[in-house]
């Protein structure tokens, strides 16, 4: 019998059908290397005729840079509080020297310049001088100049007063502390914690002054802004509020507090919508950014989502990406440190006076979270119970002095408990168990410290970036680098050999210390091994792979463009935002349609649109929710001319209904999705869907009910064909949990059942699958006497989507269509309002029948609608085009591809 056909693939190569009915493989080439966007796979199958998926070496991945990067940035704009320059004033004769700061950045700032330069992109670096002298005035314009020229640098000059009552006073006083969640209800003086206000505004003022100059350097649509730091929270926010469509990305280098400590800041808010109006937020560990998405969650009640692995949220009509990546080091700088020929004698010096001795050592700064003492205190506990070990095992403390944050209390303490140590385990004969160095370090000592180390001991009690263990696994000596790492260090996790203890049990920590010492004297082979394998994942995961992969994200994401309005009364301010390829409805426009139109069709949701819901929103307010009488009455109006057919959408029974729109005769309702409506002059409630199938109610409330045992604020809403599960009173973020757990839940066991489960703002409902509000508004306009050609449509959740598609893919393009969203979000629909208060005004703008131009008088008080503001076309009588909606991203007139907010999100 002849063999199968054979089939080709290019990828994997030939297969053939053999005469047993298997299939068998033969590769075109043993290692096959398939090249991707950010790197190389090379794979290696192995035997013909052997399938190998065992083997886990089988797939290689090697990380390379993205060769097409760097030309698709024109211009990249970093923004960190000081210069990575060193800058020095000659006392004697005035001139100033600069040099590169290879420690800037938190130790990063050589392997960033790297990865830029493997780029092909030259960012232009702005901050302040770095530098104990203060530049004259009459000499920054030459200072400028010169940095300018040298180092592609921008300095921001700033009086040093203001300075240090930024840095000092509420960076290092209030952020810093709050942040490493080490602040305290009290003060030094047993006082009640205050906030500064005056602290504060100098923070907003500083921010200003970056952004003013950031504006200054912008130079293009296509350039990228990368903020820095806790230092410049407001920045991203000042910088969008100037500049249209500009991408920010935003990297927090310090932990994010618990939403329970952040929020006993009096800015929380402020700081909070200052970081999410960037594009792209970078966080080192997904507890921070876990931190930082239940502060939205509970202070700005945003919900956040998963997609295809990354997160986001969506705030003001934006998509926010966030992005958890730990920052790296430079290996190449420290393999060539350790070849300097200058080295050899400092190590020498370490090995001298350190001979015959375990060394335990460690490189932190003099600062309270740092957890010192508590080291201290771990290694004591160790030599009180390993007499023997006295003059054989040596720890050495470097504490570099921040004077910022150096504090005499946490000195004092360092320092006592050095000297009970040294006194209590000495040997007499100058070879002291504890070596305390409280200075700052050079490069080249940090590096011979390192290669002498058999052991690394870092124990803060909290730490946002720690490099230290990073430095130590690509300088250590072969034989030797064990870690031993609090676990609350940031870098913890990523480092497989790190022995991970909490710096608080000092009897796990004591026991640790004992086991490293121990392996160290046994010159165990199983130091070294971990060691390479932390070497290789150090090196590949380098600082110029984290801005490399940082600033593709940032490029990659999307940022709908901006237009700031100046009209009106408000032409004096900075202006309103508003969205392109979003915009905001028109009421004068509106009007202009509405008058020449023949036959109209007005379709509103009820809850959110002609009711206002809010975060405050409580059960009994959104029972009680009803429209104004203002707008009551203005629905009724517009219901009484024969040419209108007014109909209110919404999932509200129909006795909620009736009576919230004063039992109105001529306005039509569409009740529970549409299961009951009532038509036009009618009073008989007729059913959409006839001898549906309702077995699944009973299933679905016994599930609601057992989640609203457990959920404290929640409560169960039935309706003759569909079930709500609120949650608006709940806890923000354990509801937003329960809710998908509910939704997860119910889609599992209602599979045999021809129902949908739709969510919404702090609600949850099953309803009949083949009942929406799309469906409402195809059986409306079918009744209609004939078809209208004026539809105002207007909704504020994910139900009302249904009409909006419906509408854009089934009116006749001659139809002056106006479908609205309320609240600025992606949409379906065409326009947006941004609330409920704004379509108040629309229903009383066509009601009297005239618009007159700019503001209409308001009460004392009352907010300006930006839609006030945009005045009638002179002249003319016409409705301006609408925009037109395709199923890829719009195309502007100059023919480019633009992505307006629906087109923002990552698909579904």
């Amino acid at each position: 019998m002849t063999p199968g056909p054979i089939t080709t693939d290019a990828a994997a190569g030939v297969g053939v059908d053999t005469t047993d009915g298997t299939m068998k493989w033969e590769l075109f080439e043993e290692n096959r290397t398939l090249t991707t966007r950010s790197g190389q796979m090379i794979v290696n199958d192995g035997e013909f005729g052997k399938w190998n998926d065992t083997d886990e070496g089988r797939v290689k991945c090697f990380l390379t840079p993205d060769e097409g990067f760097g030309d698709a940035i024109e211009s990249l704009v970093i923004v960190l509080y000081r210069l990575p320059i060193i800058a020095k004033r000659d006392a004697t004769t005035g001139a100033w020297s600069f040099k590169w700061d290879d420690d800037a950045l938190y130790l990063t700032s050589t392997g960033l310049r790297k990865g830029l330069e493997q780029l092909k992109v030259a960012p232009l670096w702005v901050g302040i001088l770095n530098s104990d002298d203060e530049v004259p005035r009459q000499e920054r314009e030459g200072v400028a100049d010169r940095l300018l020229e040298e180092f592609n640098c921008v300095p921001v000059f700033i009086p040093h007063d203001t300075l240090k009552q930024f840095y000092q006073g509420f960076c290092k006083g209030t952020l810093w502390p709050l942040f490493h969640m080490v602040s305290s209800a009290t003060d030094h003086t047993e006082h009640t914690t205050r906030f500064d206000d005056r602290l504060w505004r100098v923070y907003m003022n500083v921010n200003r002054m970056f952004r003013d100059k950031v504006v200054e350097v912008y130079d293009g649509d296509r350039a990228l802004i990368w903020v820095h730091d806790y230092h410049l929270m407001l920045l991203p926010q000042a910088s969008r509020s100037r500049l249209s469509g500009v991408k920010i990305g935003f990297f927090l280098h310090i932990p994010w507090p618990s939403s329970e400590v952040y929020r006993v800041l009096p800015w929380r808010n402020e700081l909070l919508k200052g970081m999410l109006s960037a594009t792209l937020l970078g966080f080192h560990l997904f507890d921070y950014a876990r931190h930082f998405l239940s502060a939205c969650v509970r202070l700005l009640n945003l919900e956040h989502e998963a997609n295809r692995g990354s997160l986001g949220l969506e705030y003001d009509g934006r998509h926010v990406m966030l992005r958890v990546s730990h920052i790296g080091v430079d290996p190449e700088r420290f393999s060539e440190g350790l070849s300097a020929p200058s080295l050899t004698d400092r190590v020498a010096e370490f090995k001298e006076r350190f001979a015959d001795c375990t060394v335990l050592g460690a490189v932190d700064d003099l600062d309270l979270i740092k957890g010192i003492a508590l080291k201290l205190m771990g290694f004591q506990r160790y030599l009180d119970s390993a007499p023997k070990m006295r003059g054989k095992v040596v720890l050495v403390q470097v504490a570099i002095p921040k004077a910022a944050r150096v504090k005499e209390s946490v000195r004092n303490e360092i320092r006592e408990l050095v000297a009970a140590i040294n006194d209590k385990h000495g040997d007499g004969s100058g070879r002291r168990p504890v070596w305390y160095l409280e200075e700052s370090i050079s490069f080249e000592s940090r590096l011979a410290l390192y290669s002498i180390m058999d052991a690394l001991v870092v124990t803060p009690i909290r730490d946002g970036l720690n490099l230290i263990p990073y430095e130590y696994i690509v300088s250590t000596s072969e034989g030797k680098g064990q870690l031993v790492l609090s676990e609350f260090t940031g870098c913890s996790r990523a480092l497989s050999s790190a022995v991970r203890v909490n710096p608080w049990d000092l009897e796990k920590l004591c026991g640790v210390l004992d086991m490293v010492v121990q392996k160290a004297i046994a010159a165990s082979p199983e130091v070294e091994l971990k060691r390479r394998a932390d070497k290789a994942y150090v090196s590949a995961h380098s600082s110029q792979q984290w801005a490399q992969s940082f600033l593709h994200d940032l490029k990659e994401a999307s940022e709908p463009a901006q237009v700031v309005v100046k009209v009106g009364p408000l032409a004096g301010l900075p202006g309103v935002l508003t969205y392109d390829e979003f915009t905001l409805l028109n009421r004068s426009a509106v009007l202009r349609a509405y008058k020449a139109a023949k036959r109209r069709l007005f379709l509103f949701d009820y809850d959110g649109t002609l009711t206002s819901i809010t975060e405050q929103s409580s059960q009994m307010a959104h029972a009680w929710a009803r429209p104004s009488e203002a707008v009551a009455a203005n629905l009724d109006t517009l219901s009484k001319d024969p040419i209108n057919d007014v109909y209110i959408m919404s999932g509200r029974k129909t006795e909620v209904l009736e009576a919230g729109l004063n039992n109105s005769p001529t306005i039509g309702i569409a009740a529970e999705h549409g299961f009951f409506y009532r038509k036009k002059n009618s009073k008989e409630w007729q059913r959409l869907l006839e001898d549906a199938d309702l077995s699944w109610m009973e299933l679905t409330l016994r599930i609601m009910l057992m989640y609203t045992d457990r959920t404290d604020g929640s409560y169960v809403e039935q309706k003759t064909a569909g079930i709500v599960w609120h949650y608006l009173d709940a806890d923000r973020e354990f509801g937003s949990w329960q809710a998908k757990e509910l939704r997860d839940h119910l889609e599992s066991l209602l599979t045999p059942f021809s129902v949908q489960v739709v969510s919404g703002y702090g609600w949850l409902q099953v309803r009949m699958a083949a009942m929406n509000k799309g469906v409402m508004v195809e059986t409306i306009l079918q009744d209609m006497p004939e078809p209208p050609d004026f539809v105002l449509c207007c909704g504020d959740d994910r139900t009302d989507e249904d009409m909006f598609t419906y509408l854009d893919t089934h009116l006749d393009p001659s139809v002056k269509q106006f479908t609205c969203t309320v609240g600025v979000k992606p949409s379906n629909a065409r326009y947006y309002l941004h609330s409920s208060n704004e379509v108040g005004a629309l229903l009383e703008t066509l009601v009297t029948g005239s618009y007159p131009r700019g503001v209409r008088p308001r009460g004392r008080g009352a907010s300006i609608s930006l839609a006030d503001l945009v005045p009638d076309d002179e002249g003319s009588s016409s409705t301006p085009p609408m925009p037109q909606r395709t199923n890829g991203p719009r195309t502007s007139a100059s023919g480019q591809k633009r992505r307006g907010l629906a087109s923002s999100l990552p698909s579904q």
